[in-house]
Order: structure tokens, then sequence, then C-alpha cells
């Protein structure tokens, strides 16, 4: 991983930034949050099914809203994320609304290193795999996480709708590269955020990872976790495109665009029994 500390510590900086602005967005609710509301999107709520008396892990975590309202559902739980800003403020949420949690201060590559604890649970999801260049070892780290039998569940971006230029003014423009050589993007856009599209950031480079359909499963494959299903859908978590317009559960969809394309997946996973 030391060859890609760098891109590492340029995205920190953004991320960094993006704790302040996020929790003040109206995309991520903070105020309903601390009133009670769940942050969770429809799907993952229904699909991860019971985490009742569960130990879980949450990786890159940003400042926890998901990761404490599965405490909320009765799971005992760990978040973990490389923005020590984002950690600082999900601690604080986590003592202002006395909600139980651990919040580590990692980058994920990290955890074998510094945490012991086995899970029933680990999960990630929305925007979060893109900034991993290393899947196999990825799915070492989940692995490593995972107690016998346990549940590994990820709802995230898919690849093929990592493909849209947003640029372009037609419904859909292929922009991008779907195979990708281990080398990550460079962006350099201070136009807005994926939470407030009017927001002027100060640290606008970040280098991002595109990961084909077929990596993702076979990192997962190689650990030898047994795939329980993976589900495609025609919507996405945020505004990725002008032409899209967002729905009452949250979720936003193309309005112009004749053919419905996948813009999110999940996977549901388990490590074997020993």
């Amino acid at each position: 991983m030391k060859d890609n500390e760098k891109y590492f510590k340029t995205n920190l900086r953004r991320w960094n930034e993006l704790v302040e602005i996020n929790a003040k967005s109206k995309f991520y609710d903070l105020d309903g949050f601390k009133s009670g509301k769940s942050s969770l999107f429809p799907i993952e709520s229904e699909e991860i099914g019971s985490v009742d008396g569960k130990t879980l892990l949450h990786l890159q975590c940003h400042f926890g809203m998901d990761t404490l309202s599965f405490a909320r559902m009765g799971a005992r739980v760990t978040g973990v994320d490389f923005s020590d800003k984002a950690i600082a403020l999900a601690r604080q949420l986590s003592e202002e609304l006395d909600i139980p949690a651990n919040f580590i201060h990692a980058n994920i590559y990290d955890i074998p290193d510094i945490l012991e604890d086995k899970f029933d649970i680990v999960f990630t999801s929305n925007g979060a795999i893109g900034w991993l260049p290393d899947l196999y070892k990825w799915a070492e780290i989940i692995d490593y996480c995972l107690k016998p039998g346990g549940t590994f569940y990820i709802t995230e971006n898919h690849p093929f709708g990592n493909l849209i230029d947003e640029k372009y003014n037609s419904a859909f423009q292929v922009g991008y590269d779907y195979f990708n050589d281990g080398e990550p993007y460079r962006f350099d856009d201070d136009d807005g955020a994926y939470a407030d599209p009017n927001i002027k950031l100060q640290n606008f480079e970040t280098y991002d990872w595109f990961h084909p359909m077929g990596e993702v499963i076979n990192s997962l494959l190689q650990v030898n976790f047994e795939l329980e299903f993976l589900h495609e859908f025609p919507f996405s978590f945020f505004q990725i495109h002008p032409d899209m317009k967002q729905r009452e559960d949250r979720y936003w969809e193309f309005q112009t665009l004749k053919h419905s394309v996948p813009m999110i997946f999940s996977i549901k996973a388990h490590k074997k029994k020993d």
C-alpha cells in the first residue's frame, strides 16, 4: 500500500473537508437522524436482515450515521474510517445521542494490526470501494474480521453507472473505461460535492479506482465466501447526472433515459464455517 500513500493523503484532505459540509447538508439530514430517523436506505434495511444482538463492523463509516442506525436496531457496532474528522464527529454523535458505539480512526487496510475482534456482520456501502486500490486485499480484511459463518453485506455504486460523464447534457454519455489497469482516475472538480452541488471545495483533487463487477465478485470468491445473492437496481444513491430526480424513498432515477441501466448493486455473502 505504500505506493498508494500519496493518493490516500490527497483523498483524506478531501474527506476531512467534506465532514462539515456533509453534516450540514440536506442529503444527510443530520437533524432528522438526531430526532430518531434511520439513515439507512430501504434496500439496506430490507436485505441485511435482523442485526439485533449481533456484532457489526462498518467499514469506511464516514461520520457514523449508518453505524449508529444499526446500533439503534440492536447491533453492537464498530465503525472504521480513515478521516480523523469523521471519526471525531462520529464519537461526538455517539455520546450526544447516548448510542453505544466504538469508532476507530484507521485505514481499513491496517485493521489486522489494530483490531482483534471478530464480528457477526461486516457492512459497507455507498461510494466506498472506489477509494480502495486493491479489492483482493479488501476481501482478505473482511474475511479476517468475520466470525466463521458470519455475513458480509454491501450496497454500492454499480460499475456501469460509474461510466457516466456528468458533464454531458445527454442523459447518458460514457466518459470512462469500464476495465482498469490498477491506476486511479484523477479528478479535479471544485464545482460541488455529492451532498451539496452548490458548495465550492478547497480540496478538489481526488483519486478514484474503478472496479469492474467481476473484480468485486472474484475478490470475495478468492477468500472462499459463499455468495447468497447479487442484486442490481436502476436507480442511484445520489444525483450522478442532472437528468436525475429524487424519489420519495431517497433514491435518484433518470427522467428521460429510455432504457434502464444498473446504478446500484448489492451483495450478501457468508464466510464458510470451519
